[in-house]
Order: structure tokens, then sequence, then C-alpha cells
């Protein structure tokens, strides 16, 4: 059922609806302090009259610290139980409470209650020492006392309240030893509370006896209780004989003494109440420099509670070097806004460096002077390192997918483990199976002796080894050092090497099954914490994303390069009088097929017509039209056309063709044996011709439009001749449209190794054919292997004074 509160309804917890700002919530007439506040109460049967402070709470702020802070900076004890009941539904849904305090003979008298049913407060104004109520036994025996009204109906029939199953807990308000009262508190949870919340009771509890024996020990005697049918203050949240405090000054302790003497007195009980919630609490005399400091506080700071001189400056003086500018301009900005919030860096005696932080409020006398700074204060060195390690997880797990997300083979994967994941994880070998045909299958390793390699390589044929074992597991498999490897894993086909401590294998698995299984071994044990399980799943499911799109894109890539395969010359025909060799590379990236082509059309008379080509793009279309096109040349030459004209046929037929894709191409007609050189080319690099003596020179062969541009294109044709000795190189222009250099640079970097080629020492014996097969691999071997490097195709002609065979080309 709803429970009654001073407002109807709940009563509400510390949430967001607290968290907006407002106007200052200040009160000199009804308090002697002033609290500036972001906020005000905007809550539900809160008090907001005289001597009430703000309860509402910044957006963003811990609940529990925000409310310790507020019960150390409360100014009387109404606000005590306001605030109080504020902390507890975050934690145990508390909605009403009432306070007693024990008077001089031990009687407890109810000094204040919020939400509770009136007619059932008011029968118990005052308690005996004795008495079996549950907060007179709470006080006796120094504990929490649980309870249900339905315990209490029996005895107190004619109260109707007693029979709704009110769950309440009565915490002992102790300062050492004295019961200073009892704090009676309703709410919605089990009975008992759990741990958690049992602790979180017992801290709010703590907090409310330390400040209102402060408050109570400032303020003199209270006043008597009020008689019965005395008019009640008109306060909001105050009942029955509730006393405000005049106005009066902060109090400012001019005696040193006294105040240390305060610091080492009756902070033993706030200490452990505090010590639950990890917070520590303290007070700052400002005129004076002093601080009152409970133990958990002082120790933050790394200093000596037993040895701690109550100085703010003993404090000051640990924090980290790099950090005192900036919190002495927070403090003095704290002075003038009467809100302190700080993070700050302190170091130890021993040298050890720690996060603090800490939340306050800065109280003044009626004439607006700071005179007291109250405070909590708790460590984020653990909260701290965990968002640094977060942030190295993340960066790790971001440079990895970036740089798995360029790989588009299995070495390639491969390569991005070896050089990107290894380093990252101090680890110094690795080795990736993979699954065919139900089988793990070596398919790459790094760091590993041949030995090993060789258990490796036979370690998915042993019926228990450790990838089978973590992949049936579904998760990593850690060992810490060799013994405890050995113990699971003793058949020696499975021993690892020696050089290696400690090793994580890994299951790659998908939900199209098992793509294989990955070891990364360390050099030396050690031990795998929740940090390397994070780490470790990450990888897994990167790996193995990359591996299943390597896998395809090498399946894809290899029976394109099949098609192309299927689509050049296997072998070049016999040309009396000439040496030829041709080289064909394709791209480092994409799909590795292209439209480059080189042919060599032989003729009736002993010549031959030689083409060399590049269809626009990498792909399977540009493949199948190179394919065709070559096709096509090669049956237009078989009728007769020669450079002129057969390059016009092959326009006319690209230009037939249902493809928006164009070509260049370069044809050169060599006569049998006078070596005369007849040379066409729509927009294709001219050949270069290299002299025995190293003389090399870009043939100025007038070109065309690129075919397929115009049907009806004409081809201007450049006679020349090659002398014996003399080589030709027609090529593509992968060999000079590089990324690194102008085309100019490229044509003369090729120039230059060719010029070299023709003037090297000649040896006796030499395979000339060998020797011309060494020069088109050597100029097509820099760049595409290297990505942004296109396709490469070349054909290297050498005029002789003899006949030689056919000529093979090397693929």
């Amino acid at each position: 059922m709803e429970r009654p509160s001073p407002r109807g309804g709940r009563w509400p917890p510390m949430t967001a609806e607290d968290f907006g700002t407002g106007t200052e919530a200040t009160d000199t007439e009804a308090s002697d302090t002033r609290a500036t506040s972001t906020g005000t109460d905007t809550g539900t049967g809160t008090g907001t009259g005289t001597g009430a402070a703000d309860t509402g709470f910044r957006a963003g702020a811990d609940p529990v610290r925000e409310g310790v802070l507020r019960l150390l900076a409360c100014p009387d004890p109404d606000c005590l139980l306001t605030t109080a009941l504020r902390i507890c539904p975050t934690g145990i849904g508390a909605y009403g409470g009432a306070v007693y305090l024990t008077d001089d003979d031990g009687w407890l008298r109810l000094t204040g209650y919020e939400g509770m049913d009136e007619e059932s407060i008011r029968r118990f104004p005052v308690l005996a020492p004795d008495s079996p109520l549950p907060a007179a036994v709470a006080v006796r025996e120094r504990r929490i006392v649980y309870g249900v009204s339905d315990d209490l109906a029996e005895r107190y029939p004619d109260l109707p309240a007693l029979r709704d199953a009110v769950r309440f807990a009565v915490v002992p308000l102790l300062v050492d030893e004295r019961a200073l009262g009892a704090l009676v508190v309703q709410y919605d949870g089990p009975v008992p509370l759990p741990p958690p919340d049992d602790r979180l009771l017992t801290m709010v509890g703590g907090v409310y006896a330390h400040r209102l024996e402060h408050l109570l020990a400032r303020e003199g005697p209270e006043q008597p209780p009020a008689r019965e049918g005395t008019e009640r203050p008109d306060r909001p949240g105050v009942r029955n004989g509730s006393t405000a405090p005049g106005p009066r000054d902060v109090r400012h302790d001019t005696d040193l003494h006294d105040f240390r003497r305060r610091s080492k007195s009756g902070r033993t009980r706030l200490d452990l109440a505090m010590s639950s919630g990890n917070i520590g609490s303290y007070e700052w005399d400002l005129p004076s420099g002093t601080v009152i400091a409970d133990e958990r506080t002082i120790r933050l700071f790394g200093l000596d509670p037993d040895r701690f001189d109550s100085l703010a400056e003993s404090f000051l003086r640990t924090i980290h070097p790099d950090d005192v500018e900036r919190i002495r301009a927070v403090l003095e900005e704290s002075l003038k806004t009467g809100e302190h919030h700080a993070a700050h860096r302190v170091v130890w005696p021993d040298g050890t460096v720690h996060w603090l932080e800490s939340k306050g409020t800065v109280q003044h006398n009626r004439a607006g002077e700071p005179r007291l700074l109250i405070g909590v204060i708790w460590d984020t060195t653990a909260q701290r390192e965990r968002a640094k390690r977060r942030e190295t997880r993340r960066e790790f797990v971001l440079n990895v997918t970036n740089s798995f997300a360029a790989a588009l083979s299995t070495q390639d994967v491969l390569d991005t483990m070896t050089g990107t994941v290894l380093p990252e994880l101090g680890a110094t070998a690795l080795a990736i199976h993979l699954e065919h045909e139900g089988r793990l299958l070596l398919a790459g390793a790094v760091g590993y002796p041949q030995e090993t390699l060789d258990r490796l390589r036979v370690m998915g044929s042993v019926d228990d080894n450790p990838m089978a074992e973590a992949l049936r597991a579904g998760e990593p498999l850690f060992f810490r050092d060799r013994a405890e490897y050995q113990a699971r894993f003793p058949d020696p086909r499975l021993r690892p090497a020696e050089a290696h401590g400690a090793y994580v294998f890994i299951p790659l698995t998908s939900a199209d099954g098992t793509v294989g299984s990955c070891l990364i071994s360390y050099a030396a044990p050690r031990e795998f914490g929740p940090d390397d399980q994070i780490v470790t799943a990450a990888i897994a499911g990167i790996l193995t994303q990359s591996l299943a799109r390597a896998r395809l894109s090498d399946l894809f890539r290899r029976r394109m390069t099949e098609l192309q395969e299927l689509m050049m010359p296997r072998a070049l025909p016999r040309l009396p009088g000439f040496e030829i060799a041709a080289r064909y590379v394709p791209a480092a990236e994409g799909m590795q097929v292209g439209g480059d082509w080189f042919d060599l059309l032989p003729r009736d008379d002993g010549g031959a017509s030689l083409v060399i080509g590049d269809v626009e793009g990498h792909s399977a279309q540009a493949a199948g039209v190179m394919g065709q096109l070559r096709t096509a040349l090669r049956a237009h030459a078989d009728d007769g056309y020669r450079a002129e004209h057969l390059m016009a046929r092959g326009n006319r037929t690209l230009w037939g063709l249902d493809t928006d894709r164009f070509a260049t191409c370069c044809i050169v007609d060599v006569s049998p044996r006078a070596g005369h050189l007849q040379i066409v080319r729509a927009g294709h690099p001219a050949p270069l011709q290299a002299e025995p003596d190293g003389t090399v020179r870009e043939l100025e062969v007038s070109g065309a439009l690129p075919l397929g541009y115009a049907p009806n294109d004409r081809y201007p044709v450049y006679h020349g001749q090659l002398e014996p000795g003399s080589v030709l190189l027609m090529y593509t222009d992968g060999l000079v449209d590089t990324p690194d250099r102008s085309y100019e640079d490229a044509v003369a970097a090729v120039s230059r190794r060719l010029s070299a080629w023709m003037t090297r020492p000649q040896h006796g014996g030499t395979d000339r054919t060998a020797d011309l097969e060494a020069l088109a691999e050597s100029l097509v071997s820099e760049g595409p292997a290297h990505p942004g490097y296109d396709d490469v195709a070349v054909l290297v002609v050498r005029r002789t004074s003899w006949e030689s065979g056919p000529v093979k080309m090397n693929r």
C-alpha cells in the first residue's frame, strides 16, 4: 500500500529529478551557517522552511557521497533527518523516518519525524530506557534493530497503521560508545536488509551521529520538549517539539589545542561508517588552517594518523607538484562560489602516486566571510587505472581493426598479426591454423624454430590437442607456464618451444562454422588477468572475421587469376632473328585481375605484329573485354591486316562491344630480317629502344585516342629500325605510373636500368634468351608488390644475327 508522507506520496529518492538548477538556498535568520548551492529542494516531503538546507543533488553526482557531504554540512538537526531519508532511498527505498534523542536521564525523546503516520507517532513522544520498543532496544544494545509493524499490532490494537505490515529499521546514533539517540527508518525492502544496504544504513547512522553530536555540543542544552497542546513551529517536516537553533556565527576555534583534541575524539565510529562507502571526511577551519579529519582521510594522503598535526598545509604538501597551482586556484574559486570539487594526485612517502577526488561546501559567518570547508574525499586511483586500461584496450582494438581492414589475403592477415598484434601484446611468436575439410592445417607461423614448426604442422592430427580443446570450449585457453601446459598436454608431439614460457590458444569460429585456431606464445611465464581475456576475445573476433574474409578473397582472386591466365598466351611463337621475353604481374591491391595483355601475331612472310595493351579497370569485366579484344586482333591479323589497319579494326571491335570501357594499345610490326619497324599507338606509352652502347630513347610515335572512343579514328605510323643487338621495350603504364614519382622520372628510371643492362659485362656461355628473361623479370619486380601500383606487362624484343627457337613466357 502507499505510505503517507507530509505532502502525499512516497519519499523521493535522489534521482535526476532532483538535479535541477535553482536559486541559492540560504536562511541566515534560522541558521548560523550559509551554504551556497546550485540546486533547490524539489522533492516531495522535504524540509524547505526555516533551517532546512537544500537537499537536491547535481546531475551526475554520486548520491551517497553527495548525501554524506550534505549530512556533514547540515546546519541543524531537522536538516539531518531530511537529508538522511534522501540518501536511504538509493538503496533501501525509505519513505519515512523519525529521530529520538537521549535525555540526561536516559529517556528517549521524539524530536522530529517525516512521512510517518501522525496518529502512531504521537503515541510515543518519549520512551523509557528499558522499553521493549525497537528504538529503545537499538540504543540499549548498540545495534540496528529490524522489525515489522505486525509485531507491535497485538500490543497496540488501537493503532490501525500498525496492521499494514510496515517494515522499519532502527539505527543507534553512536559516538564512540555513547548513544545520542536512534534513527527510525520506514522502508519497502526485506527484513533484515541485505549486507550492502545494511552497510549503507550503518554509514548514514554514523555520519548522522557525528554531525548531530557536533551540532548539540555547539548549541548547548536542548530546549525542553513542548507540552502537549502547544503550537508546533510552522516548519514542514518537523514535528512535536523540534527546536530550531538561533542565529549565530560559525564557530571559529581560536584554541588550536581544543580543535586538535576534537579531531581525535568521536571519530572512530564515523571512520568505520564512512569506510563502508570508501569515503573520508574532513572539516577545514579556514582562518586557522587547521583540519579535523577522520583516519581514512589522513591515510588517503599517505600520512600517519597518529602523527598528523591537524594542519591543512600538511595535506597540501603531499599534492603532486604538477597539481599544486591548479588546486590552489580551485580552492580560491571555492571560497567565492561556496562549492568545492577537486581531483588531484598525491605522492605518498613511498613514492607511489594516488588520485583523490573531493567535494565540499564552504560555510560562512553572518558577515559573509568563509570560515569552514566541510567535505568528503575518496580514492579514484583504481577507477582511473581502469579507465586508462579501457582506453588502452579501445585504442588497441581500433588499431588492430584498422590494420586488418586493409588485409585482403590470408598472408596480409598473417603479416598484420606479426607486425601489429604481437608487439602490442608483448608476445614473441604466432601460429595460425586454418580449417580445411575437417582438419586444422598450419597456414603460417613466425617466431618458432624448425622443430617446433614440424610439430605445429601435425598438431591438428593429434587426438587430444589444445587447438581442438579451445574450439570445443568456445573460449581461449591460457597457460601461465610450460609446466601448466605440459601437465595438460603431455604428448611429445605437442611439446612447446623451449624459448617460450606462456601460451594462449584462441578458437576462431564464426556463425558459419570453424575458421581455425591461433596460438600466441610469450617468452616468459606470465599471469593472465581480466584485461588479457578482454583483449584476447577482441583479437579472436577481429581475426576470425578477417581470415574468413581473406579466405573468400583468396578464392575469388585465385579464380580470377586463373581466368586471366587462360586469356594470356602460354607461349610466344618463334620469330626468326629475334629474341623475345614477356612478363605480366597483377596489381597488389584489388582482385589481382585486370586488363593488361601482350601478344605476338606471326605473319606468313616470317615477320610478326607485337601487341601490348591495357583495358581500363581491374575486374572480371576488364579481363573479359581484354580477352575479346585480344581474340579479335588475332583474327584480324590472320586476315592480313598490319599495324595501322590492325589497330583500326581493333578500335571498331571495341566500339561495337556492349561495354563502356576503353583500352590503350601499341602495335609494332617487325620485318623478318631487315629489322624494320612500323609502330602505331592508341593512348599507350611509347616504346623505349636501347642500343648496344647503352643509349636509350623513347620513340617519338605519334599517338591517337584510346580504343573505343571514336569508331573511325586514324593511327599515324612511325617507321624505325632495330639493329642487331638493339632492344625494344614495350610496356603498360603500370611500369611508369607510380604513386611516388612523376611519369617523366619513372620513364627516366626505367631507361637507366635498361641502359645498365645493355652495357653489363658479357660472360661466355650465357644463355642469351635466359638473359633477356632476367631483364623482363627485373623490370616488373619492384612495383606491383606494393600498394598503389597498377598491373604491369612488359614485352622485350632483341634483334639477333641468328635464328632463335620458340620463346615460352614464365609466369
